[in-house]
């Protein structure tokens, strides 16, 4: 597998969603390569972004990362490029951890848009996944970070389809938990930290959290 056949890939396996707005990676065509982790969210938010069939088309070439370089807005407010909460959280986390936001292969488990998570249809997750499964056999990452972790999310979806004896500990925000599990993709042991939701759950300052991450990719 290589990252050129991905675009392929995706073109035959979503063919009748092509033209649903949406969106597959978050970063760089350059973070589609082997790296530590893979970054995973729910789905893209807002409203009346390009067709899937654009990202597609442009995922070979693209050089920005939706958490760094595009500027937000929500029902909340509008912020500057990287300045949203949920983008500014995610950075933070990624860099306590030692790593590079733009170096990091970020993509969200279901690729197509809506303005509010309950708003898309959750079975879309089954038809994304073969996509991510591409997807990660060229990053083979030592730790998927998933944000959400209810039964209705990346870390639920991930747990649900591929088992794994599940760890929690305290979040250090009231009484929501960090989860995780060690699982087989692709041949290959990966270890998925579910987080809450960055849109919510601030990880800033949560050092046993950023401790147990760290301790998860250095194995």
């Amino acid at each position: 597998m290589t990252k050129n056949e991905i675009p392929e890939i995706a073109k035959i396996l979503l063919e009748d969603l092509l033209d649903e707005p949406g969106s597959i990676l978050y970063s760089g065509h350059a973070t589609l390569k082997p790296n530590d982790v893979y970054l995973l969210g729910f789905n893209p938010g807002g409203a009346g972004g390009n067709p899937l069939r654009y990202s597609i088309d442009n995922m070979l070439t693209n050089e920005s990362n939706a958490y760094l370089d595009e500027s937000w807005e929500n029902l909340n407010g509008t912020w500057g490029e990287g300045e949203a909460p949920l983008q500014k959280r995610i950075c933070w986390l990624l860099e306590n951890i030692g790593l590079d936001p733009r170096e990091i292969c970020t993509s969200n488990l279901i690729f197509m848009q809506s303005r509010e998570a309950n708003g898309i249809n959750y079975n879309l997750a089954k038809r994304c996944w073969p996509v991510h499964e591409a997807i990660l056999e060229i990053v083979k990452p030592k730790l998927i970070i998933a944000f959400g972790n209810s039964e209705v999310s990346p870390y639920g979806y991930m747990h649900s389809m591929l088992g794994g004896i599940e760890e929690c500990l305290p979040s250090g925000h009231g009484s929501w938990s960090v989860k995780g599990f060690e699982c087989n993709i692709n041949g290959k042991l990966v270890y998925v930290a579910g987080l809450p939701h960055l849109s919510r759950y601030s990880p800033v300052g949560k050092n046993h959290v950023v401790e147990w991450l760290l301790n998860k990719f250095h194995l």
